[in-house]
């Protein structure tokens, strides 16, 4: 009985058991249910492997930015030159000057050393007996004008042959070598190598340095003083544009008729365009004065250079002697500069011939690299 009682009570659990199974989903349904839901996903294409090696539009941008690069660099290049140019413009115009009034100054003394003697002598004999007869006449006439620089200034004073100096025909006769000059003056330390002429007219200062009229000639002696004076701070020429970095003690030289006469820097002094104190004959001395404009670009008062007679070679050296520190601060920065540029070039060639090497050693790397480069040429 109770088997049979286990037996009915199994049977009933299972018919139930059946009856919820049958009421509740299948899970298998309801998951199909919601994956009906969804949208299927897109089937996965493949690039192509073409596609992925191609970088042509790579090696397009590329060329472009190369291009690009390579038409700024022209352009900075060509604006470069130009601004260099443009600032080099005016010191190739004064090398140009310097050049010829060197020439002009080396063909006079050639002249003159070509002359039969005594040409030359007598020349200096005669300018002698005008200094002499100047002297004792106390200098009644100084100059085309007061101040020899008054017509670059919008003064009276007269040029060519209105000049006072023109109209004097005994003082063109004197020291005369032919074409105009009368002698040179040299700087040495301020690289001022110059022809003067007769008078201080408009035309004699552009063509060189000018002997104020009215002072002794310059060819030395006792009771002189001669006045040479030159323009400063033109854009084509230099003439006297450095004639203030001379300080006392400072050699300039004086070459007439085949003499040199050394000159030491004893008095530097600034003066009014009117006043002419500082450029009369002191009885005794032998001296002569360099006078410019002054100050640079203002030109309101007149430098003078003044300097006694000294012999040469001691104390004045020989003119050839005697150095441009200027010109020697410039060759050694160009010597420096030329050194930096060999050193830099030295090591880009050996930083290439060790890359070359390296490629040599390891054949594989300078295929690597050779292979890269014809894909993205």
């Amino acid at each position: 009985m109770a088997l049979l009682h286990r037996r009915s009570t199994s049977k009933r659990a299972s018919q139930k058991m059946w009856e919820n199974n049958a009421a509740m989903p299948d899970d298998a349904s309801a998951n199909d249910n919601v994956s009906s839901a969804r949208p299927e996903p897109a089937a996965f294409v493949p690039t192509p492997f073409d596609e992925v090696i191609d970088i042509s539009d790579l090696v397009a941008e590329r060329r472009r930015l190369q291009r690009n690069l390579w038409a700024m660099r022209i352009i900075t290049i060509v604006l470069l030159i130009a601004a260099i140019a443009v600032a080099c413009f005016p010191l190739a115009l004064q090398f140009e000057s310097d050049r010829n009034l060197a020439a002009t100054t080396a063909t006079t003394a050639k002249e003159v050393a070509g002359w039969p003697y005594p040409q030359a002598e007598d020349k200096l004999t005669a300018a002698r007996a005008y200094n002499k007869k100047l002297a004792e006449s106390g200098q009644p006439i100084l100059g085309e004008a007061v101040d020899p620089f008054a017509a670059a200034q919008g003064g009276s004073q007269a040029s060519g042959e209105d000049s006072a100096s023109k109209k004097d025909k005994e003082y063109q006769s004197l020291l005369n070598t032919g074409n105009g000059v009368m002698g040179t003056i040299k700087v040495p330390k301020q690289s001022i190598n110059l022809p003067f002429y007769h008078g201080t007219s408009e035309e004699a200062l552009a063509s060189g340095a000018g002997h104020l009229y009215g002072t002794s000639l310059p060819v030395g002696g006792k009771s002189t003083h001669s006045v040479i004076t030159g323009h400063r701070g033109l854009v084509e020429a230099l003439m006297f544009t450095r004639l203030d970095e001379v300080k006392e003690g400072d050699f300039f030289y004086i070459e007439v008729m085949g003499e040199t006469l050394g000159y030491k820097v004893d008095r530097i002094s600034v003066i009014l365009p009117d006043d002419t104190s500082k450029l009369k004959i002191v009885p005794g001395e032998d001296r002569v004065t360099l006078m410019t404009c002054t100050p640079y670009g203002v030109n309101t008062h007149r430098l003078l250079i003044s300097g006694h007679r000294v012999a040469i070679p001691m104390p004045a050296p020989e003119p050839n002697d005697v150095l441009d520190a200027r010109n020697i601060a410039l060759g050694v920065g160009l010597g420096i500069l030329a050194a930096g540029l060999f050193i830099i070039w030295l090591a880009r060639r050996h930083k290439a011939a060790r890359i070359i090497r390296h490629g040599a050693f390891w054949p594989w790397m300078s295929r690597k690299g050779e292979s890269a480069n014809d894909t993205l040429a």
